[in-house]
Formats: structure tokens, sequence, C-alpha cells
């Protein structure tokens, strides 16, 4: 697989900084007669064997392979027990076993995963000592010790978030912003609470012992299900509504996959103006549901018909973003913001559209970007009465509608950042557009 420069250049210097921070860590807070102590030395271990549990445990959160783990509970509990040093020891060999033994990835992402848990772990045990955190196997106060810890936690996400952000973001060729809130944004209270545990398991080890460690591991896999069962409704919630829709589209052939291209396109566009996180997911899902009122068979009728319509078909059509509202309103998780995106879909920048004649600015920004990835993609696939037509022709036809049915700005970003080429375009409307190209050539020569 070959990575770019830039991506080379971060995970070398992420490597260069972990290894630094290791050596600091082990030259400023590391003490010698630890490995003379049989407690230390054990505690050690145990914590290690946890980390490697955690790490079995990891989920997939990233269609590019990123995963997310539990280990950063039992290392930050090294980091109270064991002290920064011995904290990021361990974090380096649970993470080269894993990275080496467990997981099949790119020898690139092996570098990077392994040096940004030992840097942020590094980084949350020099916080926490700064801080004044005690570290001891025999005793601890909560008082003093949780402030510490608290900043520490801080400190680890945030090289551990922005760092595999950043990466993320480079590989997969989205913001950084993006990349953070796709992987991390939603989720980040939720691992904050997940790294208390932490806390306790410090407090028991020192009440009970070594053997309360061994036991950590049950609490662990709790943890782990209340974990995953997060991502996996969301991931189930939105397989759910693809198959829904791929379900309806089924029905004709000239509509199949319609509302995934215009999702795929949706995302493009909206990322391209600027948007991220909580909006560009409401986007991405208003554009996959946004045909869902035509889920009757009149209007599959009225799709395969090759004359003109009637005026009642005419009605019906217009029907279908308020029947579409009627039926996501049953789903509990969908929310206001994606009821209003579909509703509006079909009104025009000058007023023209409907169900209700917005126009401009009133109409959400989710429902105009739809209006133009929808338009493309039905001018792009062949229906009864047409043949698709070429991308030039896309082109113009943009911008002939532009600030009559299209907002002016959506359809700049379309055509100055070259997205026509990016959009996913049924395979008919490639090949004509081909053809339509190579004639163009034949003439001129």
């Amino acid at each position: 697989m070959q990575i770019s420069r830039e991506l080379k250049s971060t995970i070398l210097l992420t490597a260069v900084l972990a290894a630094g921070a290791l050596v600091l860590s082990f030259g400023y807070f590391f003490d010698a007669e630890s490995l003379s102590d049989p407690d230390w030395l054990t505690a050690a271990a145990i914590l290690l064997g946890l980390s490697l549990v955690s790490t079995l445990m990891a989920l997939k959160i990233s269609e590019g392979g990123t995963t997310s783990s539990l280990d950063f509970v039992p290392q930050l509990a090294a980091v109270l027990l064991i002290g920064p040093a011995g904290a990021s020891a361990l974090a380096l060999i649970s993470e080269s076993v894993s990275e080496i033994f467990i997981y099949r990835k790119p020898r690139f992402k092996k570098i990077f995963n392994t040096a940004q848990v030992v840097l942020s772990v590094a980084a949350a045990g020099t916080v926490y000592v700064l801080f004044d955190g005690q570290v001891s196997l025999t005793e601890f106060n909560f008082g003093q010790n949780f402030p510490p810890f608290i900043v520490a936690v801080i400190a680890y996400f945030a090289v551990n978030t922005i760092s595999v952000s950043y990466v993320v973001s480079v590989s997969e060729n989205k913001s950084i912003i993006d990349a953070w809130n796709e992987m991390s944004g939603r989720l980040i209270l939720f691992d904050f609470a997940m790294s208390l545990p932490a806390v306790g398991v410090a407090l028991l080890y020192v009440e009970f012992g070594w053997m309360i460690l061994v036991m950590t591991v049950i609490p662990l896999f709790g943890l782990r299900y209340s974990y995953g069962t997060i991502y996996e409704l969301r991931d189930l919630n939105d397989d759910l509504l693809t198959l829904f829709i791929k379900t309806i589209e089924a029905q004709d052939p000239y509509t199949s996959g319609h509302s995934e291209r215009v999702s795929d396109s949706a995302v493009l566009i909206a990322r391209a103006h600027g948007c991220g996180g909580k909006l560009l997911r409401q986007i991405k899902i208003s554009a996959l549901v946004h045909d869902i009122g035509k889920i009757d068979v009149a209007y599959l009728e009225i799709l395969r018909q090759k004359g003109p319509l009637t005026p009642v078909q005419r009605e019906l059509i217009k029907a279908h973003p308020e029947r579409g509202v009627e039926i996501l309103r049953s789903i509990r998780s969908i929310q206001e913001e994606v009821l209003e995106n579909v509703l509006y879909h079909h009104e025009r920048w000058d007023g023209e559209g409907y169900p209700t004649g917005l126009s401009g600015s009133q109409i959400p920004l989710g429902a105009r970007i739809i209006m133009v990835c929808d338009t493309i993609d039905a001018m792009t696939t062949a229906r009864p009465y047409r043949d698709p037509l070429p991308i030039s022709t896309v082109r113009e036809e943009l911008l002939k509608h532009r600030g009559t049915q299209f907002d002016p700005e959506i359809i700049d970003l379309v055509i100055d950042n070259g997205l026509l080429t990016k959009i996913e375009i049924p395979v008919q409307a490639q090949l004509e557009a081909t053809q339509s190209v190579v004639l163009s050539h034949s003439e001129s020569a």
C-alpha cells in the first residue's frame, strides 16, 4: 500500500516523539530499585496482561480499519500504581505485541499505533506527576490524586484522539475535524467516563493487593459490552435504513442505488461547504431517506411512465416529501433536522418549489444540497423516456439554473472544486460522457 509523504512524515514524527517521551519518562520518573521489588513487578505484569486482554476486545470504528479498545483503563491505572515510566513501558510492550501478533495491518499503521499510545500514556503520566499526583502501590489519597488524574485523562485523550484523527484525515482525504467528530466526537464523554475505573483499580489494589487486579478483567468485559453497544447500535441503525431504502428501490431498476448515490454526493458537497460532525451526519441520513415517501406503488407506475404526467400524478409526486416525513416520524431516532431536510428537498432557491414555497436561505442547507445531488443523479441515470445525460450537459444545466432552482453557492462549490468528477455517476452516464468526448475529439481532428 502506498502512503503519502505527509503521512510518512507524520508517522515518523510521532515515533520520534514517543521515543523521546519514553526516554524522558525513564530519565525523570523511573526508580531502578522498582525492578527488584516483587510487588512492583507483579503489578506491572498483571496490568500488562489486562492491557493485552483489552486490545483483544478492540472495536472497529472506521471503514479504514481504525479500532478502539479499553486498553487505556489498565494503562491509566498503571500511571497511578507504577508511575509514568512503568506505564509507558507497559504501553510499548502491550501495543507492540498486539500490533505484531494480533492485528493484520500495514507496517506503517503498526508503527503509528504503537507510537501514539506510548506518547499518550507518557503525556498522561507526566501531567499526573507534575500536578502532584501520588504514585504508590501501598497508599492512595483520593482527595490528593483525583484532580491530577482528571488532568492526566484529558492529556491522554487529547494526544490520542488528535494524533489518530490527523492520520485518518490524511489517509482518508477528509478534514481533521470531520475525522475527530466521526471517531471520537460523540463518544469522548463516554470514553472519559470509561477511564474512571482506573482510579477504582488503584484504590482496590492498595486495599486488597494484586488479586484484585486479576479480578478486574471481569468488569472490563462488562465495560467492553457497554462500549461496543454504542457503536453497534449506531451502525445497526445505519444498516437498517440502508437496507430499507435498497428494498424500496429494488422495485425499479431505473432508481436502484439512487438514494445511496445522492447520500454519498451530499456528504462530498457538505464537506466542501465546511460541514462536519453532527450536521454532516444529518445531511447524510437525510439524503439517504429523502425519497422514502415514494414507497407507494403509485409512484412506481409514475417513474416508469414514458408519457407526460397527468395533473393528478403531478400532485401525487409533489406529496412525496410530506409522506416521507410522516413515515420517518415513526422512527424515534430520526432528528427534527433530518425531517426538515426531507420535507424541503424540492424547494427552489427562487421560491417556486414545493411543498411550501420556501426560498433562498429559508431552505435548510441539507435540503439545498440534496436538491442539487438529486438533480445530478436524475440527469445521469437512464430513464424509460431518455438516455442518461453526459457530464458536460449536466454542468451546463446546473449553471443554467444557478440562482433559480439551485443555491448559487452550492453550484459554485460543485463547479469550482471539480466535484462533478468526484461524485459517483451511474455507469451509463460515464459511458455516454466518454462517447461525447471521443466524438468531440474526432470532430476537431
